[in-house]
């Protein structure tokens, strides 16, 4: 248990984790405008096969706002009349810590894997994340703001090293009233 000099923080008045507070809350606020509820169509390329699903995906903010908490789901119409079936479930949680001063990515795929990456920040408010399988290809994902506001996701695979890239993903999510 720590004294109450240290409970109060720095005795010149200054708390140093208000500080890192402000610097994640900083580092986070390119990703502001992911906070909503998005929706729009989804084109996923698996088995030489492409399907268009529904994506949906949930953002908002969490840990006095230096953390975004994002669901991710999607779902297909079975038949032009047809009930939609779920085909895709995750949830991700993105941060800046102020320690090290890196964004990190965690996700969960929902089909019981998860992993930490480190992202790569791209033009004024988007990222790129990705893994390397243990096939050796390489799988990254762009995401990034279009001009009238939209969420533009656009997923590829690269099995040369990254030297050429296939796209599996694409989705243009428009935010929901």
């Amino acid at each position: 248990m720590g004294s109450a000099l240290e409970a109060q923080g720095d005795p010149r008045g200054a708390d140093p984790r208000m500080a890192a507070q402000k610097q994640a809350q900083d580092g986070m606020a390119r990703f502001a405008w992911l906070v909503g509820e998005w929706e729009g169509p989804a084109t996923v390329s698996a088995a030489g096969r492409n399907m268009t699903l529904t994506q949906r995906e949930t953002v908002q903010w969490s840990a006095n706002n230096t953390v975004l908490l994002i669901q991710g789901r999607g779902s297909m119409r079975m038949g032009q009349e047809g009930p939609e079936r779920p085909v895709f479930a995750a949830a991700g949680l993105l941060t800046f810590d102020a320690i090290t001063g890196k964004h990190l990515f965690f996700s969960a795929s929902g089909t019981g894997q998860a992993q930490q990456f480190g992202i790569e920040l791209h033009g004024a408010d988007g990222m790129i994340w990705g893994f390397d399988a243990p096939d050796g290809s390489r799988t990254r994902y762009t995401i990034s703001r279009t001009p009238t506001g939209a969420w533009r996701e656009v997923g590829e695979v690269s099995t040369d090293g990254g030297k050429s890239w296939r796209q599996t993903l694409e989705f243009t999510l428009t935010r929901k009233p």
